[in-house]
C-alpha cells in the first residue's frame, strides 16, 4: 500500500502529514507581517525594534499628520485649523482691531460664536440700521436697530459689538444733541420773538453726520474692519 498522504481518505487509515510538513513554507524575512509564517512557534515573531537601537524611528503615535510640504493645512473660515475652537461651526472671526481702536470689548465671550462672514454681516448690519432709523424718524429712532443687534449678538461675537455699540453710542449723542439744540432753539426763538424758529433745521444735522458715519462704518465692516466714528460718547461698549 502505498504511503503517499491521502487528504481525502474518509477512514483516516492513511497516515497524515507530520508538524513539520504542516507548517506553512512562507519565508519569515519576506512576509513579516505573514501571521501564517511561523505556525505556532511564536518564539520566531521577530520583536519590534525599541526606539533606542540605532537605525530605528520611534513609532508614530496618534496625532495630526504633518502637512506635506508646500501645503498648509486646513484653515476654517474663522481662521483657526478645522475642529479647533473657532472653526467653521461658529467661531470668532480672525479679524482684528488695530492697535489703540477705541470702544473695543476685551471681555471674554460666553454664547456660541458666529462665523466669519456672519460676523461681517451682522456688524453692516447694525451700521445701516441707524441709516434706516435716521431716514425713518429724521435721527430720533436711529438706535434702535442697533440695540436689538447689540442685545443679540454680544455675547456670541466681538467685532459685531464693536459695530453694534458704536453705532448704538452714535445715536444715543445724536439723540442728546438734538434735545439740547431743540431747547436752545427754543429758548432763542423766544427771545427774539418767533424769529429763531429758522433755527429749526439745525436739529436734524447730528442725525445727518452720523448718517455719513453709519455708510462709513457700514462699508469697513464688510470689509472687516474695526472702524471707531471720530468723535462718540461711547456709553456702551
Amino acid at each position: 500500500m502505498s504511503q503517499t498522504p491521502h487528504p481525502h481518505d474518509p477512514f483516516g487509515t492513511e497516515p497524515g502529514p507530520s508538524a513539520e510538513q504542516a507548517a506553512p513554507t512562507s519565508d519569515p524575512a519576506q512576509h513579516p507581517h505573514d501571521p501564517f509564517a511561523y505556525g505556532h512557534d511564536t518564539s520566531r515573531v521577530p520583536s519590534p525594534p525599541s526606539a533606542g537601537e540605532p537605525g530605528t524611528q520611534a513609532p508614530h503615535l496618534a496625532g495630526p499628520a504633518p502637512a506635506p510640504a508646500g501645503h498648509s493645512a486646513y484653515q476654517a473660515p474663522g481662521g483657526a485649523p478645522y475642529g479647533a475652537p473657532g472653526g467653521p461651526a461658529g467661531a470668532e472671526q480672525a479679524d482684528q482691531p488695530a492697535p489703540g481702536t477705541k470702544g473695543v470689548y476685551e471681555g471674554p465671550l460666553s454664547g456660541q460664536l458666529l462665523s466669519r462672514s456672519d460676523s461681517r454681516m451682522w456688524g453692516m448690519f447694525s451700521q445701516l440700521a441707524v441709516v434706516l432709523g435716521h431716514v425713518v424718524s429724521w435721527g430720533f429712532l436711529g438706535w434702535v436697530g442697533p440695540l436689538i443687534i447689540f442685545v443679540i449678538y454680544k455675547d456670541r461675537d466681538r467685532f459685531v459689538r464693536f459695530h453694534a455699540a458704536e453705532a448704538l453710542n452714535g445715536a444715543i449723542a445724536v439723540l442728546i444733541a438734538q434735545i439740547i439744540l431743540g431747547i436752545v432753539i427754543t429758548i432763542i426763538t423766544v427771545f427774539t420773538f418767533g424769529f429763531g424758529s429758522v433755527l429749526y433745521p439745525l436739529v436734524g444735522l447730528p442725525a445727518l453726520l452720523q448718517l455719513v458715519f453709519s455708510i462709513i462704518g457700514a462699508v469697513k465692516a464688510n470689509q472687516g474692519e474695526y472702524w471707531a466714528y471720530p468723535f462718540n460718547i461711547r456709553l456702551v461698549k
